[in-house]
This record gives C-alpha cells, sequence and structure tokens, in this order.
C-alpha cells in the first residue's frame, strides 16, 4: 500500500482561490515549512497526525471530484515544494487529467524550476509577503522594516536579519521564473497584514503588476 503525498483530510471545492475555475484543494503536510508566518490559519487549524491518502484513496477521491465537475487542483500545505514525494503524487494528478497549481511561498526556486521544466504543474500562486526590497542601507527606517519582517515571516521580531535577506533574494529568484514561464494558472498574493504599511502594500503591487496580484484581507487566528 503506497501513500501519496497529500494529507488525508477534508477536500475543499472552491471557485475563489482560481476565479472562474472549479477548484479542489489538497494539502501536503501542514507542518512541514520554512516560514512561520503571523497568525497562519493552515498550522493552527490542523491537529492531525499526519496521515496521508494512499494512491488508491487518491484515485476514488479524483474520479469524485471529476464527477462534480472540478478541473484544477490546487495543492497547499505547510510549503509543498519541501515535499520530498511531490513530484510522484503531480505525475499522479496529471496521469488523471487534471490541471494542477501549487501555493508557494516561494523560497525554493530550484524545485519551482523543476515542476515547470518537467510539465508537472499549470501555475503557482506565490505568497509575497513582504515588498522585496534593497536592505542595503542600514538607516532607522530600514531598521523598523527588519523588524516588522521577521514579525510577519517568522513571529518573532528576533531572528537574525539574514532570514529576511535570504527570503528576499530566493523569492526575487522565484518571481523571475514564474514571469518568464507565463503558464496559465499564476497569481501572485499578499495578505494585508497590519505590520504592512500602505506604501509597502503599493510597493508590492507595483512590483508584481506583469501578472494578477490578490490583496487579501487579514484574519487574525482566533485563540
Amino acid at each position: 500500500m503506497k501513500f501519496s503525498p497529500f494529507l488525508k483530510v477534508e477536500v475543499p471545492i472552491t471557485f475563489k482561490d482560481q476565479p472562474g475555475v472549479q477548484a479542489a484543494l489538497f494539502y501536503t503536510d501542514i507542518r512541514v515549512c520554512n516560514l512561520n508566518c503571523y497568525h497562519c490559519h493552515n498550522r493552527s487549524s490542523y491537529e492531525g497526525k499526519g496521515e496521508k491518502y494512499t494512491y488508491e484513496e487518491l484515485s476514488q477521491k479524483l474520479e469524485m471530484l471529476k464527477l462534480l465537475g472540478v478541473e484544477l487542483i490546487i495543492i497547499s500545505g505547510g510549503e509543498p515544494t519541501l515535499e520530498k514525494n511531490l513530484k510522484e503524487g503531480l505525475r499522479f494528478l496529471k496521469s488523471k487529467g487534471f490541471k494542477v497549481r501549487i501555493d508557494t511561498n516561494g523560497t525554493n526556486p530550484e524545485v519551482i524550476k523543476e515542476l515547470i521544466e518537467e510539465g508537472l504543474v499549470d501555475g503557482f500562486a506565490v505568497d509575497i509577503k513582504i515588498p522585496l526590497l534593497d536592505f542595503s542601507v542600514n538607516d532607522e527606517v530600514t531598521l523598523d522594516r527588519l523588524k516588522r519582517f521577521k514579525a510577519i515571516l517568522y513571529s518573532d521580531s528576533s531572528v537574525p536579519n539574514e532570514k529576511i535577506f535570504d527570503y528576499v533574494d530566493k523569492v526575487k529568484k522565484t518571481k523571475q521564473i514564474i514571469e518568464e514561464s507565463k503558464l496559465p494558472y499564476n497569481v501572485f498574493r499578499t495578505v494585508k497584514y497590519p505590520l504592512l504599511r500602505s506604501d509597502e502594500l503599493e510597493f508590492i503591487s507595483e512590483n508584481v503588476k506583469s501578472i494578477p496580484h490578490q490583496i487579501n484581507p487579514f484574519y487574525p487566528v482566533e485563540e
């Protein structure tokens, strides 16, 4: 009995995530992520033990979704690009005739490039969580931004500044890869965190205007 990389949890069906397209959401292990974002809903709502669909179970689920008119499978997480068996799972989804989009934090550009080159995806939703700025100027404005951005990405403003520099570098590479791919289901997304200033949100929108950009409302996690 072989297990897929997708969690055995409820599979939501939605028109909202990819406007105009009926999609279903699957999840890789929600506990596997290299960020710890401010008020992460997926992390806070998941109480399971990581049980995953077998490929037989997954096949049955996909047949049901096809009967319901689902065209697109969206893979969320966790961070899907950190899932070691992701490619195998994507090949299975494609073999069943589905389009596939991956929701990612954009910090794994090498894997994103490989998935595109191997024809395993039809798009990405990349979360641009903070403006992709140059932090080389060491002034009060930069220090304030770093403190807020660390709280957004890691829920901890005391982590080393290098974590922000590394995040920005990797997401810039991912952004370029996504823009050049011209896949049909590409989208950039930004949560309107209360820690982001209006001018920073405007900077993000201007910086990613080559591809549809969704600014989503911030909903705090209920304790």
